[in-house]
Protein backbone atom coordinates (compact mmCIF):
# COMPACT_ATOMS: atom_id res chain seq x y z
CA UNK A 1 0.00 0.00 0.00
CA UNK A 2 2.77 2.35 0.83
CA UNK A 3 4.19 1.83 -2.65
CA UNK A 4 0.92 2.90 -4.27
CA UNK A 5 0.77 5.99 -2.06
CA UNK A 6 4.25 6.99 -3.16
CA UNK A 7 3.27 6.66 -6.84
CA UNK A 8 0.20 8.79 -6.34
CA UNK A 9 2.29 11.44 -4.60
CA UNK A 10 4.91 11.45 -7.37
CA UNK A 11 2.21 11.72 -9.97
CA UNK A 12 0.80 14.84 -8.35
CA UNK A 13 4.25 16.39 -8.07
CA UNK A 14 4.97 15.70 -11.77
CA UNK A 15 1.64 17.22 -12.84
CA UNK A 16 2.25 20.36 -10.79
CA UNK A 17 5.82 20.62 -12.14
CA UNK A 18 4.60 20.24 -15.74
CA UNK A 19 1.96 22.92 -15.16
CA UNK A 20 4.50 25.42 -13.79
CA UNK A 21 6.92 24.68 -16.62
CA UNK A 22 4.17 25.34 -19.17
CA UNK A 23 3.25 28.66 -17.54
CA UNK A 24 6.93 29.65 -17.42
CA UNK A 25 7.41 28.78 -21.09
CA UNK A 26 4.40 30.92 -22.05
CA UNK A 27 5.81 33.84 -20.06
CA UNK A 28 9.19 33.49 -21.79
CA UNK A 29 7.53 33.37 -25.23
CA UNK A 30 5.41 36.45 -24.47
CA UNK A 31 8.45 38.42 -23.30
CA UNK A 32 10.38 37.41 -26.41
CA UNK A 33 7.63 38.43 -28.80
CA UNK A 34 7.37 41.84 -27.13
CA UNK A 35 11.08 42.46 -27.44
CA UNK A 36 11.71 42.49 -23.69
CA UNK A 37 14.55 40.01 -24.06
CA UNK A 38 16.35 42.09 -26.76
CA UNK A 39 15.45 39.80 -29.65
CA UNK A 40 14.96 41.47 -33.03
CA UNK A 41 11.61 41.35 -34.73
CA UNK A 42 11.86 42.35 -38.37
CA UNK A 43 8.14 43.03 -38.47
CA UNK A 44 8.39 45.86 -35.95
CA UNK A 45 8.74 49.40 -37.35
CA UNK A 46 11.66 50.53 -35.05
CA UNK A 47 13.82 47.70 -36.36
CA UNK A 48 12.86 48.48 -39.95
CA UNK A 49 13.85 52.10 -39.56
CA UNK A 50 17.16 51.10 -38.01
CA UNK A 51 17.92 48.88 -40.99
CA UNK A 52 17.27 51.61 -43.61
CA UNK A 53 20.29 52.92 -45.46
CA UNK A 54 20.53 56.74 -45.40
CA UNK A 55 17.09 57.05 -43.90
CA UNK A 56 17.62 60.81 -43.49
CA UNK A 57 17.56 61.19 -47.29
CA UNK A 58 14.03 59.89 -47.59
CA UNK A 59 11.55 62.42 -48.98
CA UNK A 60 7.79 62.28 -49.30
CA UNK A 61 6.85 62.54 -52.97
CA UNK A 62 3.43 63.93 -53.82
CA UNK A 63 1.21 62.18 -56.30
CA UNK A 64 2.41 62.57 -59.88
CA UNK A 65 -0.34 64.12 -62.04
CA UNK A 66 -1.96 61.65 -64.37
CA UNK A 67 -1.32 64.00 -67.29
CA UNK A 68 2.43 63.78 -66.71
CA UNK A 69 2.32 60.02 -66.79
CA UNK A 70 0.13 60.09 -69.87
CA UNK A 71 2.34 62.55 -71.78
CA UNK A 72 5.36 60.29 -71.38
CA UNK A 73 3.62 57.69 -73.56
CA UNK A 74 2.14 60.14 -76.07
CA UNK A 75 3.24 60.30 -79.71
CA UNK A 76 2.78 63.18 -82.14
CA UNK A 77 2.55 63.19 -85.94
CA UNK A 78 1.72 65.88 -88.50
CA UNK A 79 -0.59 65.11 -91.41
CA UNK A 80 0.07 67.35 -94.43
CA UNK A 81 -1.64 67.77 -97.78
CA UNK A 82 -5.27 67.90 -96.63
CA UNK A 83 -7.87 70.36 -97.78
CA UNK A 84 -10.05 72.08 -95.20
CA UNK A 85 -12.86 69.49 -95.30
CA UNK A 86 -10.44 66.57 -95.10
CA UNK A 87 -8.66 68.16 -92.13
CA UNK A 88 -11.94 68.53 -90.25
CA UNK A 89 -12.88 64.91 -90.98
CA UNK A 90 -9.51 63.62 -89.81
CA UNK A 91 -9.68 65.69 -86.63
CA UNK A 92 -13.05 64.16 -85.79
CA UNK A 93 -11.75 60.63 -86.48
CA UNK A 94 -8.67 61.07 -84.29
CA UNK A 95 -10.72 62.45 -81.41
CA UNK A 96 -13.24 59.62 -81.76
CA UNK A 97 -10.33 57.19 -81.37
CA UNK A 98 -9.34 58.85 -78.09
CA UNK A 99 -6.59 61.13 -79.41
CA UNK A 100 -6.15 64.87 -79.80
CA UNK A 101 -6.00 66.86 -83.04
CA UNK A 102 -5.28 70.48 -83.94
CA UNK A 103 -5.80 72.03 -87.38
CA UNK A 104 -3.42 74.71 -88.65
CA UNK A 105 -4.11 76.36 -92.03
CA UNK A 106 -1.24 76.46 -94.50
CA UNK A 107 -0.86 80.07 -95.68
CA UNK A 108 -0.43 80.72 -99.38
CA UNK A 109 1.78 83.50 -100.69
CA UNK A 110 -0.09 86.60 -101.90
CA UNK A 111 -0.49 87.41 -105.55
CA UNK A 112 -0.05 90.81 -107.19
CA UNK A 113 -2.61 92.03 -109.72
CA UNK A 114 -2.29 94.78 -112.26
CA UNK A 115 -5.78 96.14 -112.80
CA UNK A 116 -8.15 99.00 -113.27
CA UNK A 117 -10.44 98.94 -110.25
CA UNK A 118 -13.68 100.47 -109.04
CA UNK A 119 -15.64 100.65 -112.27
CA UNK A 120 -19.24 101.54 -111.36
CA UNK A 121 -21.05 98.96 -113.49
CA UNK A 122 -20.87 96.75 -116.56
CA UNK A 123 -21.39 99.66 -118.93
CA UNK A 124 -18.38 101.49 -117.44
CA UNK A 125 -16.31 98.33 -117.74
CA UNK A 126 -17.26 97.85 -121.43
CA UNK A 127 -16.37 101.47 -122.15
CA UNK A 128 -12.95 101.01 -120.55
CA UNK A 129 -12.37 97.81 -122.54
CA UNK A 130 -13.06 99.77 -125.74
CA UNK A 131 -10.42 102.34 -124.74
CA UNK A 132 -7.87 99.62 -124.07
CA UNK A 133 -8.55 98.05 -127.45
CA UNK A 134 -7.84 101.38 -129.15
CA UNK A 135 -4.52 101.51 -127.26
CA UNK A 136 -3.69 98.04 -128.60
CA UNK A 137 -3.70 96.38 -125.15
CA UNK A 138 -4.73 92.73 -125.22
CA UNK A 139 -5.01 89.86 -122.68
CA UNK A 140 -7.13 91.69 -120.10
CA UNK A 141 -10.42 90.48 -118.61
CA UNK A 142 -13.47 92.20 -117.14
CA UNK A 143 -14.34 90.81 -113.69
CA UNK A 144 -17.70 91.46 -111.95
CA UNK A 145 -17.60 91.96 -108.16
CA UNK A 146 -20.20 91.08 -105.54
CA UNK A 147 -20.87 94.76 -104.96
CA UNK A 148 -22.05 95.16 -108.56
CA UNK A 149 -18.91 97.01 -109.54
CA UNK A 150 -16.30 95.78 -112.05
CA UNK A 151 -12.57 95.65 -112.43
CA UNK A 152 -10.38 94.97 -115.43
CA UNK A 153 -7.45 92.68 -114.70
CA UNK A 154 -4.37 92.76 -116.94
CA UNK A 155 -2.42 90.03 -115.20
CA UNK A 156 -1.60 88.15 -112.01
CA UNK A 157 2.02 87.94 -110.81
CA UNK A 158 3.72 85.93 -108.02
CA UNK A 159 6.03 88.79 -107.01
CA UNK A 160 5.67 92.53 -106.63
CA UNK A 161 8.68 93.41 -108.82
CA UNK A 162 7.24 91.42 -111.74
CA UNK A 163 3.88 93.19 -111.36
CA UNK A 164 5.52 96.63 -111.22
CA UNK A 165 7.52 95.92 -114.34
CA UNK A 166 4.35 95.03 -116.24
CA UNK A 167 2.57 98.10 -114.84
CA UNK A 168 5.35 100.36 -116.06
CA UNK A 169 5.12 98.75 -119.50
CA UNK A 170 1.42 99.50 -120.01
CA UNK A 171 1.86 102.99 -118.53
CA UNK A 172 4.29 103.75 -121.35
CA UNK A 173 1.53 102.76 -123.75
CA UNK A 174 -0.80 105.37 -122.27
CA UNK A 175 -2.73 103.29 -119.70
CA UNK A 176 -2.50 105.60 -116.68
CA UNK A 177 -5.49 104.36 -114.66
CA UNK A 178 -4.03 100.90 -113.98
CA UNK A 179 -2.53 100.13 -110.58
CA UNK A 180 -0.98 97.32 -108.55
CA UNK A 181 -3.08 95.47 -105.99
CA UNK A 182 -1.81 92.85 -103.50
CA UNK A 183 -4.32 90.04 -102.86
CA UNK A 184 -4.22 87.39 -100.16
CA UNK A 185 -5.13 83.93 -101.43
CA UNK A 186 -7.74 81.71 -99.76
CA UNK A 187 -6.58 78.82 -97.62
CA UNK A 188 -6.70 75.57 -99.57
CA UNK A 189 -4.59 73.21 -97.46
CA UNK A 190 -4.30 72.47 -93.75
CA UNK A 191 -1.94 70.61 -91.43
CA UNK A 192 -3.39 68.42 -88.68
CA UNK A 193 -1.27 67.87 -85.57
CA UNK A 194 -2.32 64.57 -83.99
CA UNK A 195 -1.47 63.31 -80.50
CA UNK A 196 -2.37 59.98 -78.90
CA UNK A 197 -0.74 57.09 -77.03
CA UNK A 198 2.06 55.78 -79.25
CA UNK A 199 0.59 52.29 -79.53
CA UNK A 200 -2.70 53.74 -80.80
CA UNK A 201 -1.45 56.58 -82.99
CA UNK A 202 1.25 54.70 -84.90
CA UNK A 203 -1.14 51.87 -85.72
CA UNK A 204 -4.35 53.76 -86.42
CA UNK A 205 -3.18 56.97 -88.12
CA UNK A 206 -2.05 55.35 -91.42
CA UNK A 207 -5.51 53.76 -91.66
CA UNK A 208 -7.27 57.06 -90.93
CA UNK A 209 -5.41 58.99 -93.66
CA UNK A 210 -5.64 56.22 -96.27
CA UNK A 211 -8.73 57.78 -97.98
CA UNK A 212 -6.85 61.04 -98.64
CA UNK A 213 -4.63 60.74 -101.70
CA UNK A 214 -2.41 63.75 -100.97
CA UNK A 215 -1.98 63.12 -97.23
CA UNK A 216 1.56 62.66 -95.95
CA UNK A 217 2.94 62.07 -92.47
CA UNK A 218 5.58 64.24 -90.82
CA UNK A 219 7.26 64.70 -87.46
CA UNK A 220 6.02 67.25 -84.95
CA UNK A 221 8.32 70.09 -83.96
CA UNK A 222 10.11 69.40 -80.68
Amino acid sequence: MWFVAILILLRGVIIRLFFFLLVFANLIFFAWTQGYLGASDESREPQRLAQQIHAEKLRIVHDVPASAVKSADMACRLVNGLNVAEAEALKAAVEAAGGEAKISPVPRPPIFLVLIADLANQAAAEKKVGELTRFGVQGHSSVPLKSGRYEIVFGSFPTEPAAREFLQGIAKRGIKSARLDKREQPILKSVVETRAPASTLLQQLPKLIAPYADATLGECAT
